[in-house]
């Protein structure tokens, strides 16, 4: 016996459930970075020039003016897609919740980040000395503590708060749309840890590896206070460690 109806409400089902994950891949498009970068690109292009984007030919003043357009696009596509979802930050893990906890978990992770990085660093040098990372073409750019000053604040905001949002957001597409939010931590971990690519293979591995740390912190915890805790932490004492070690302060 056939049964008409019940056919056509699992194919109205199936293009459904097919929708929302094409919208779910655009929707992760859309924020990743790709987007933002190419339109604040194609206005800071004109205005100062095509070589103001070679990061060996680029200042902090540049670096920090472009990072912050860039995190305010990225902030305003992201603002967009939730809106139409009728979604909230609360929804991605914002809120204060057991913040003090969050907090101190964020704060204890951020030296285990730093352990990661340096054992990433350490083992590149003894195995793969040939893509060992010689000088981050970031940091070369910091000369004085007003420019530290400035490389901080826009590691904090473009990094820990943009990246966590970013982060926050797709792993809930892949959680709901898209096969799950493990799928989506290798997934975006990978595509993370290639965004590192100027920082050569071992910032590559560093950032993926790092990526899968904070990916699994926010998935375990649901919570982007932890995530951004840890992840502003780690940027803050990475710069400090930088600008200490080498000696440029004396």
């Amino acid at each position: 016996m056939d049964y008409p109806d019940s056919d056509l409400s699992l194919k109205r089902a199936a293009r459904l459930k097919r929708g929302e994950r094409l919208r779910a891949v655009f929707e992760i498009i859309m924020v990743s970075g790709i987007v933002s970068s190419f339109l604040v690109s194609l206005v800071f292009v004109p205005i100062f020039g095509r070589n103001s984007m070679n990061l060996t030919e680029m200042n902090v003043g540049f670096f920090v003016k472009y990072q912050m357009v860039e995190t305010a696009v990225t902030f305003l596509i992201l603002w967009i897609f939730m809106k139409a979802r009728r979604e909230t930050l609360s929804d991605l893990g914002l809120n204060w919740k057991q913040w003090k906890t969050n907090v101190r978990i964020g704060v204890l992770a951020a030296p285990c980040l730093i352990v990661i990085s340096g054992v990433v660093g350490a083992a590149f040098q003894l195995f793969l000395p040939e893509y060992a990372l010689e000088k981050n073409p970031l940091t070369a750019m910091i000369h004085s503590p007003l420019q530290l000053t400035l490389f901080i604040i826009t590691a904090v905001i473009g990094g820990g708060v943009k990246e966590e949002l970013q982060r926050a957001f797709i792993l809930n597409r892949f959680r709901y749309h898209l096969g799950g939010a493990g799928v989506g931590l290798v997934v975006w971990s990978l595509v993370f840890g290639a965004g590192h690519y100027a920082q050569g293979a071992q910032g590559v591995c560093a950032a993926t590896i790092l990526g899968v740390v904070f990916g699994a912190l926010y998935i375990m915890r649901g919570s982007l206070i932890a995530t951004i805790t840890a992840h502003a932490v780690y940027n803050t004492l990475a710069l400090l460690i930088f600008w200490f070690a080498t000696g440029i302060n004396k």
